[in-house]
């Protein structure tokens, strides 16, 4: 094989390669927010584990990124999220605070703070959290992987659906 040919061959191999690691999630390219293809994919596989209920899984997805200094408000909710879920609570917090300071209207975010607090029996926490919520006006859709099957995108739809559970919390709070 002469040199030319083998560097074709070797393009075309690595065309092939780069074509099988990142078409899985083609739907969700659009949406990537860092330059490094790795990190983006380990976004979306936390995502998926939250999708799974593989909430430990998830975890690690989400804290190696915000070890190694990759953290955005979907990064951050995913990790709160996933605490939330292993019953951290307290972590979960945390992390959905940190979400919550770089996108003031990610009204997930909010929720499962909420959720938290009512875990915690800070019920004046909760319903703060959960009267944002229901006042919430989004001004533009935002990339959230709990929406995995909606592109990624929480958008007004969304937020009208949470705001209903937030109201039907807020009631149920004050009448007990």
């Amino acid at each position: 094989m002469s040199s030319k040919t083998l560097t074709i061959f070797c393009a075309g191999l690595v065309l092939i390669y780069l074509q099988c690691t990142t078409t899985k999630n083609v739907k969700h390219k659009h949406h990537w927010r860092f330059n490094d293809p790795y990190i983006n994919q380990t976004i979306i596989s936390g995502w998926e584990h939250i999708n799974k209920r593989h909430y430990e899984w998830a975890m690690l997805d989400f804290t190696r990124l915000i070890q190694k200094n990759y953290i955005d408000y979907d990064i951050l909710f995913g990790a709160g999220l996933a605490c939330y879920y292993m019953n951290d609570t307290v972590k979960a917090i945390d992390y959905c605070t940190g979400a919550i300071e770089q996108n003031p209207q990610h009204f997930e975010a909010y929720f499962c703070r909420a959720q938290c607090y009512l875990a915690l029996n800070n019920k004046k926490k909760a319903l703060d959290d959960l009267h944002t919520v229901a006042a919430m006006e989004l001004n533009q859709p935002f990339i959230c992987g709990y929406y995995i099957d909606n592109d990624d995108l929480a958008d007004d739809i969304a937020l009208q659906e949470r705001k209903k559970e937030a109201q039907k919390i807020i009631v149920a709070i004050v009448h007990d």
